[in-house]
């Protein structure tokens, strides 16, 4: 009788853009890492981004991503040998990574040529205006390449792609997975308690980014409207990025960690998204949101998993949107799903044909097994420390008390903030003492350095005394 097959095992390294603060530069790497692990549970997988941990962010939770570096011959083929890749960035594939970053980026040639002739798992991805060659040529041949509206799908096809491409709804659909109803009800508890989030009574998430500049005018009142319609007492700020537009109301901290974040949306009776990310996130916590997009960009994935009548381009139209958002849209959950099955089994299938490695399984039970302990005693630290702050406040004035809390915070942000310029610092001075030892290498190798030495030792010895 012939002994089944045992499992295959191998590791996978995700691509994102979990260096960038967004909402959806944290949800996709973290639904895509905790989806394929339960498919691939004995797996090891790991995170790269093009700056990972050379640019620490307060709002990615913890989550390490080494950096991708320079794309040169010699690196694609190191981490085509290492892994497995999974490409899952919210930025879209071939959009200048400037505009997000705010400068050069390293290593952005792995989003547009992607490993070459080794094979990449592309999910769930947007694709920019008029695509490249080599994105194209980085589509073809994949197995399961997949983009999350149908106009990337058709950005590939009008540049020359002939190869089926699947279209998903956007994996944020799923965003109730990552935190535990019980979880997501004491987080709501202690964001209130810390005034985080208003102490008490039903409140609206406002989704500020720089899009929504020019409609700020307009906003107040309209927001005051649906405020009266909805019955919802309080008007909760969620600012995205460092160039998120200012206006009144209860604003959030724009460094919140993921989960805090998504028990601010859990928590909402309405969600006003400004992008895809957002609107994917409410309507995979089952709450109310509609889609204020006023450059048309955002829509298309929306799309996907909601009703055009819940997306408005300004805000005098969000009154509207909000009514078609009453009527129920079935959910597009069970998509997203299917997605990261047939991911988990093109990633067995490209596995099975590479080259064996040792055996991983006890390692990364152990390190999984590890790292969910270190989030629980985290989380259950964090709720002494609350349980602790609100007893002092009733012992005393809380007004007070939250006052000198929030300039504690404030200047241990402004202390962070200066130790990670610091790094930044050192970072680069590190980089130009290394270059300039190149030059030095270099220098020291030439003919005119060589054949001089014995001259330069022999003056030297004249010299001493």
């Amino acid at each position: 009788m012939q002994e089944p097959t045992s499992p295959t095992i191998g590791a996978l390294a995700v691509w994102s853009s979990s260096d960038l603060p967004g909402l959806g530069d944290q949800l996709l790497p973290r639904l895509t890492e905790f989806h394929l692990s339960t498919r691939l549970p004995d797996w090891r997988i790991s995170f790269h981004a093009p700056f990972g941990w050379t640019r620490p962010l307060r709002t990615d939770g913890g989550l390490v991503a080494e950096p991708l570096g320079e794309y040169r011959p010699r690196r694609v083929s190191a981490l085509a040998a290492a892994d497995l890749t999974v490409i899952t960035p919210a930025f879209p594939l071939g959009a200048d990574l400037t505009g997000f970053y705010g400068g050069p980026v390293p290593g952005a040639e792995f989003f547009t040529h992607a490993l070459g002739e080794h094979p990449v798992l592309v999910s769930a991805v947007r694709v920019a205006e008029k695509p490249s060659a080599q994105l194209v040529s980085a589509f073809a041949g994949q197995p399961y390449p997949s983009v999350r509206d149908i106009r990337s799908r058709d950005r590939l096809a009008d540049a020359g792609l002939q190869w089926d491409v699947a279209v998903v709804p956007h994996p944020a659909l799923l965003a109730d997975s990552l935190v535990s109803p019980g979880a997501l009800a004491t987080r709501q508890g202690d964001l209130r308690k810390l005034r985080i989030l208003p102490a008490e009574g039903s409140y609206l998430v406002l989704q500020l980014t720089p899009d929504l500049a020019g409609e700020l005018a307009t906003l107040p009142a309209v927001l005051e409207k649906i405020q009266d319609f909805l019955a919802i007492e309080h008007i909760v700020l969620l600012p995205t990025g460092p160039d998120a537009p200012a206006l009144d109301g209860h604003l959030l901290p724009a460094d919140l960690v993921l989960e805090d974040r998504i028990a601010v949306l859990a928590g909402a009776s309405l969600v006003v998204a400004a992008d895809e990310h957002a609107a994917a996130a409410a309507a995979g916590l089952d709450r109310r949101w509609v889609l204020l997009d006023p450059t048309g960009e955002q829509r298309w994935p929306v799309l996907e998993f909601g009703a055009t009548k819940q997306i408005a381009d300004r805000a005098n139209k969000l009154l509207d949107a909000v009514h078609a958002a009453l009527k129920p849209v079935a959910s597009r959950r069970q998509a997203v799903i299917e997605h990261f099955d047939a991911i988990a089994e093109a990633a067995q299938r490209a596995a099975s044909g590479r080259a064996p490695t040792r055996d991983l399984t006890a390692e990364n039970r152990a390190l999984r097994a590890a790292n969910a302990a270190l989030r629980e005693r985290m989380f259950i630290e964090r709720q002494r420390l609350v349980e602790q702050l609100a007893a002092g406040w009733q012992d005393s004035e809380p007004d007070a008390d939250l006052e000198s809390l929030r300039a504690e915070l404030a200047e241990e942000r402004r202390l962070h903030g200066e130790l990670a310029e610091r790094h930044r610092a050192l970072a680069a001075e590190i980089d130009r003492l290394a270059a300039d030892s190149t030059e030095l290498a270099a220098l020291r190798n030439t003919k005119l350095m060589r054949w001089a030495q014995p001259a330069r030792d022999a003056y030297g010895k004249l010299r001493k005394p």
